[in-house]
């Protein structure tokens, strides 16, 4: 019985101890007017254990609550309504079943071994047709399971084969006429909500013969994905508490988005603009969003992290944080925002726009005047462990790159130069760095100055520009020194520099 409900729902359509109060039956208060809920049950047959009343919420289950259950009864209660949505009775040995929650005052009972067949509710508007739409798909599914085993015989004829392809084709309208009118017959339950947004968008009528195989392809994937969020009620926060809501904003936003920041940024945007029509789907939508790219591990995907701060948060469209939360997302942000994949390296200059960089012989070094195709962009420390190990690796691959690189096909060499800055204020220090890992060849720069009071000081906020929080760091310029990558490995040098030109 583990998952069969979300099995037959979804794949097939495509506190805590037992309490000795009783809710009076004869109740006058409206049951969806209830400020406490009360939900008595009885799985006949059960040993004496606890159970868990539990609810779906961004893809993953959450306990709500726990009763003992003796002989086979128990009860959930507390005194506050719960929020509504699809929720779950977990029992032992990994037996579950799923209950709405509209009504706050819920009564049923089954029998262990037919969970979902033997279930009764006592005076469920929403739970009753449930589970007689879900006894239903039971039923056909008995009857349509031989028959598709009964299709894997390579003994069948080819009339034997087409008349099983008939009786499934039957059963599958049974299923269909059955769908339409059950949501005709029960218009206002939750569950018809359920229903529809597991419900495919109808597939566009394509016509024109003149057209390809992959333009009609195309056109059929963006009608799709146009169509795809036309079944959801974005007015009924109920919807985030089943297992479907997450599930199609992963689809639509990771299976029918092309994987690129740009791409993505839109395909929020739209997402968002549905969940606009209720504010906690709004909040979910963006939190959602917000907190998933700015912890991916994916070059790139901080701009989406970026485009959410400034587009909902800098323009208090995002109202429940409170001020100091709100300024370290604006904070970071603001960090990230200058070092963005396509965008132009900043510029090492002060407030006054005066280059300060300065090499060995304290000459000013300027990133924009190193004229190569690509430019790597190395951050380090001379005290850094992980930098003494890594330099060398760098150098390696630089080295090999301006000869004659055997990843390249043509085994040309690449126009490449190396802008190395070291974070610290030692001198002598980056000087004899320079000299034991023998990068005299790089451009090394460095920005050690002092404040009036003699304390080590920084020319400008370039570490914020360059989000250096830690060191190593690799970036990767073109020849307009706009970023192709950042905080890269040694290792994806060449494969990065091979990929970008198969693509220009």
């Amino acid at each position: 019985m583990k998952k069969i409900l979300l099995f037959i729902v979804f794949i097939f359509l495509g506190n805590t101890s037992y309490s000795q109060i009783k809710l009076s039956k004869e109740t006058n208060i409206s049951n969806n007017k209830l400020d406490f809920y009360y939900i008595e049950g009885e799985v006949k047959g059960m040993r004496d254990t606890t159970v868990i009343l539990a609810y779906y919420y961004g893809g993953k289950q959450y306990a709500q609550d726990t009763a003992k259950s003796i002989n086979g009864k128990f009860i959930f209660e507390g005194n506050k309504k719960l929020s509504g949505g699809m929720y779950l009775v977990v029992l032992p040995d990994g037996k579950y079943f799923d209950i709405i929650i509209s009504e706050q005052k819920i009564n049923f009972s089954t029998e262990i071994n037919s969970l979902v067949e033997s279930m009764y509710f006592v005076e469920s508007e929403e739970n009753t047709p449930f589970y007689e739409y879900l006894n239903y798909i039971i039923s056909k599914q008995k009857e349509v399971n031989p028959l598709k085993q009964e299709q894997q015989n390579t003994n069948l004829s080819n009339i034997e084969k087409e008349k099983i392809k008939d009786l499934i084709t039957n059963i599958d309208n049974d299923v269909r006429n059955y769908k339409s009118n059950f949501i005709d017959t029960y218009p206002n339950i939750f569950f018809t909500k359920i229903i529809n947004a597991t419900t495919e968008p109808e597939p566009i009528k394509i016509t024109d013969k003149s057209l390809s195989e992959q333009e009609i392809q195309i056109i059929q994937f963006e009608h799709y994905k146009n169509q795809f969020w036309e079944n959801i009620d974005f007015s009924d926060e109920r919807i985030l508490r089943t297992p479907i809501f997450f599930n199609k904003m992963d689809m639509y936003l990771n299976k029918l988005t092309i994987q690129h920041p740009d791409s993505i940024k839109k395909s929020a945007d739209i997402l968002i603009k549905y969940s606009l029509k209720n504010k906690d789907i709004f909040k979910y939508v963006v939190n959602h969003i917000t907190s998933t790219y700015e912890r991916s591990k994916i070059m790139g995907m901080d701009a989406i992290f970026v485009h959410m701060v400034e587009n909902y948060y800098m323009t208090k469209m995002v109202d429940w944080i409170d001020e100091d939360q709100l300024e370290k997302i604006e904070e970071r942000a603001e960090k990230i925002a200058p070092n963005l994949i396509g965008r132009q390296a900043p510029a090492f200059i002060d407030q006054l726009g005066n280059p300060f960089m300065r090499d060995q012989d304290n000459i000013i070094q300027r990133l924009y005047d190193v004229k190569s195709e690509y430019t790597l962009l190395v951050f380090y420390s001379p005290d850094c462990g992980h930098c003494k190990k890594t330099i060398p690796k760098i150098k390696i691959v630089v080295d090999s790159l301006t000869k004659k690189p055997q990843l390249f096909s043509n085994h040309k060499p690449i126009d490449i130069k190396t802008y190395a800055v070291q974070t610290e204020f030692d001198r002598e220090a980056w000087i004899e760095f320079i000299s034991e890992k023998d990068i005299s060849n790089w451009t090394n720069v460095c920005d050690i100055v002092e404040d009036p009071d003699g304390n080590p000081a920084a020319s400008s906020n370039w570490r914020d520009q360059y989000d250096i929080y830690s060191t190593p760091v690799i970036y990767l310029l073109d020849k307009d020194k706009k970023i192709l990558a950042k905080r890269i490995s040694h290792s994806q040098i060449s494969k990065i520099i091979s990929r970008y030109n198969n693509t220009n």
